[in-house]
């Protein structure tokens, strides 16, 4: 299930998008789910029972907040969320793993492209880790490596956090090639296929083991600079 959530967030203090739409995309740009309104489309019902049975936050009957089912085969999805009206805010878009326990199944990677701004135009991800074992992690904040792929306005150098269901600061990084799990983070990211960051770029990153909870990860500019950055979630082997 992906959600794309604007009005919504008013019941978290959010001035939401007012009325955004989410488009699904196979690796070779296809689109093949699209949504704006989730209450009136035809897996209303199935989304209701969905959002109960994952714990997700209740979207307002009539809302026009977004959401799709889709079972995917293995590969590669895109999942843009826009404003269907060209009116700004901020938004959350959200991606459940709706396949249990099949040990044939799971969601081994995400990221999320987006403008970094300050206060509540931070980037922001969520995170739930499940299971008894804890789970081993590479967290990346790529900012000025995006340059490479023709984006302009990178930003230019990403502090990455990560927060624990509390609150607290579990870990942080402004500049993963000074990190002490340098050589860690090379060997993982070459693991799970990530595109390699330059020796000394100031793009960020962790590598963690986290235990079953909630987290959330983070991304600000140092020294309150402002820019597109890409966080990505990978699950290591």
């Amino acid at each position: 299930m992906l959600r794309a959530v604007g009005p919504g967030l008013a019941t978290f203090g959010f001035s939401g998008l007012p009325d955004p739409q989410i488009e699904l995309f196979n690796s070779v740009g296809t689109l093949i789910a699209f949504n704006n309104d989730w209450s009136s489309s035809p897996d209303a019902a199935a989304i209701s029972t969905t959002t109960a049975a994952v714990g997700a936050f209740i979207l307002g009957v009539g809302s026009r907040d977004s959401a799709v089912l889709a079972t995917l085969a293995p590969g590669t999805y895109t999942a843009l969320m826009s404003a269907s009206d060209a009116r700004p805010g901020v938004g959350l878009i959200e991606i459940y793993d709706l396949s249990g326990g099949s040990l044939a199944q799971k969601l081994s990677n995400l990221s999320i492209r987006a403008a970094v701004g300050t206060g509540e135009g931070t980037l922001i991800s969520g995170l739930v880790v499940g299971g008894s074992a804890p789970k081993r992690v590479l967290i990346r904040a790529a900012g000025p490596s995006l340059t490479q792929f023709g984006v302009t306005g990178a930003l230019p150098r990403p502090t990455l956090s990560l927060f624990s269901a509390t609150g607290a600061v579990l870990a942080q990084n402004s500049g993963w090639s000074t990190s002490a799990d340098a050589a860690s983070i090379v060997d993982a990211a070459a693991r799970v296929g990530a595109f390699v960051f330059g020796a000394t770029s100031a793009d960020a990153a962790l590598i963690l083991n986290l235990p079953s909870g909630a987290y959330t990860a983070q991304v600000t500019g140092v020294a309150g600079a402002t820019g597109t950055a890409l966080l990505e979630v990978y699950e290591l082997p």
